[in-house]
């Protein structure tokens, strides 16, 4: 009998010790709001300005092409609100630069330089396939719009003019760790860049 009073108690507390844990994990943290920093590399807008039209440049100072393009990385804020944690709907801002040389295309000499900077707003969705306290994977897509604005010159002037362009980002994966505050990355493609990391806060 005094075996069995010590024993009962024991194997409660050794049931109650491994699934308290258990359950810890499967519970669902609350994500109302989502906001967070990345910076991110080769975003898909950058790849239009190194494989596209765009290398070239047609402005009333002449005919021109890119060379020696520079990039800048591709710092984002994104806020997003979620009425159950695992959809999100919200919004992100962000942009990069380029600069380099100007090259004639008549003659194909070096006769200037230009710089473009580009700001990006756009609407954003996402959803989170998992959803642990300390872990979570998600996917998402955006889309919005790109105003660039570029400084062109030559020998004989400077021009400068502004474009607006639609630009989208598909997010194929995200990994973030941490509680309310959390470190991430995501593999995407679009104008975040194809690699980001940053900083997430859920609360």
């Amino acid at each position: 009998m005094p075996f069995q009073r010590i024993l009962r108690p024991a194997v409660i507390l050794t049931v109650a010790a491994l699934l308290l844990p258990a359950a810890g994990l499967g519970q669902i943290p609350v994500r109302t709001h989502d906001a967070s920093f990345q910076f991110g590399v080769l975003s898909f807008d950058q790849l239009l300005d190194v494989f596209g039209d765009v290398l070239l440049v047609v402005i009333t100072l002449g005919n021109f092409s890119k060379d020696n393009a520079m990039y800048s990385g591709v710092p984002f804020l994104t806020y997003h609100y979620s009425a159950n944690s695992r959809f999100g709907f919200g919004g992100a801002i962000g942009g990069y630069s380029s600069w380099g040389d100007l090259v004639r295309q008549s003659s194909g000499l070096l006769v200037g330089d230009f710089k473009e900077t580009s700001y990006i707003a756009a609407a954003e969705l996402d959803y989170h396939w998992i959803m642990r306290r300390g872990f979570q994977v998600y996917s998402g897509a955006g889309f919005g719009v790109r105003i660039r604005k570029g400084r062109y010159t030559d020998e004989t002037g400077t021009e400068s003019f502004s474009k607006a362009l639609p630009t989208f980002h598909l997010n194929a994966i995200g990994v973030r760790f941490g509680q309310k505050i959390g470190f991430f990355a995501e593999f995407g493609y679009g104008y975040k860049g194809m690699l980001s990391a940053g900083i997430n806060a859920q609360f």
